[in-house]
């Protein structure tokens, strides 16, 4: 489960180069440059302004238009998006603002029990949306990459992708070669994975991952574990029992804009709830973070 709109992390890949003689801060001013939008977007700014442009955006509602579909003209680029159009039809919405109605949308709902919660997400197409326009607009940052050399390391073989989405990493790591299985609501953004692969790749509900008859070798906790009301209850038996997980990394900001369905814990905590599952930090590389069992 990822947002569009979090705190990037200034590594990704394939970002735009801010010229040196460029000041990001002076180009925010009163309206953001779009080379400064191009900055935030593909996390090149410093992290201070990149936190100043987000409060800016937060109060300027003139400026989060013009970067809602700066994000969107970017995305237009991209496959996903030809992918996301067919898939929809005549429901598809371009320049659709699913940042802003994600937290309308919760609020309104005011989901309590892990019922109502589950029920939102299952029924959330500007989730979809929101999931799609943060891979095709080069936000996202490039999980699997930072990952690949540990997976390959620790001999992993089989994979489940909790909160799998849309299948940005679960169709990536099933085209590395891992055996992958996505674990996420019936929801409009799983049956747009299905819908990218034809289904190959299997799926099951959350509540399902407590049943499985042998454990992965590794957990991809992708963007997700701030969605979860209780890590212990929503993984059950299989953190204690699987030899790696990968996150994303903990140490910094996890900001995710203005909805209210995240559960920010702090590092020393998941870190704490790890280590009595018997899972150790292998340390992060500012975009993932590895935790092993040995």
């Amino acid at each position: 489960m990822s947002v569009s709109d979090i705190v990037p992390d200034p590594s990704a890949p394939g970002a735009a180069t801010t010229p040196a003689n460029s000041d990001p801060v002076a180009e925010i001013g009163a309206h953001p440059t779009a080379t400064a939008l191009d900055g935030y977007l593909y996390r090149t700014l410093t992290l201070d302004t990149m936190n100043t442009l987000r409060r800016h955006l937060d109060g300027c509602e003139t400026c989060w238009d013009r970067w809602n579909r700066h994000r969107w003209d970017v995305a237009a680029r991209h496959p996903l998006y030809t992918e996301l159009a067919h898939f929809l039809g005549p429901r598809f919405r371009p320049y659709y603002d699913s940042s802003r109605a994600l937290a309308t949308e919760w609020d309104a709902a005011d989901p309590r029990t892990d019922a109502e919660i589950a029920e939102f997400f299952r029924t959330s197409t500007s989730y979809l949306y929101n999931l799609v326009i943060w891979e095709a607009s080069g936000n996202r940052p490039p999980y699997l990459q930072s990952a690949l050399k540990i997976l390959k390391r620790q001999s992993i073989t089989t994979i489940v992708d909790v909160g799998c989405g849309i299948g940005s990493d679960a169709i990536a790591l099933a085209h590395s070669g891992f055996r992958v299985t996505g674990c996420d609501y019936d929801s409009p953004s799983r049956q747009f994975m299905t819908h990218r692969t034809g289904g190959a790749i299997t799926t099951i509900e959350p509540d399902q991952l407590q049943l499985l008859r042998t454990p992965p070798d590794a957990l991809w906790i992708i963007d997700t574990l701030d969605h979860l009301t209780s890590i212990e209850q929503s993984l059950g038996a299989a953190i204690t029992s699987t030899r790696l997980v990968i996150t994303e990394d903990l140490s910094g900001s996890r900001s995710h804009g203005t909805q209210r369905f995240h559960h920010r814990r702090p590092l020393a905590t998941v870190a704490k709830l790890f280590n009595e599952c018997g899972l150790h930090a292998l340390g992060s590389d500012g975009i993932c973070h590895f935790w092993a069992r040995y």
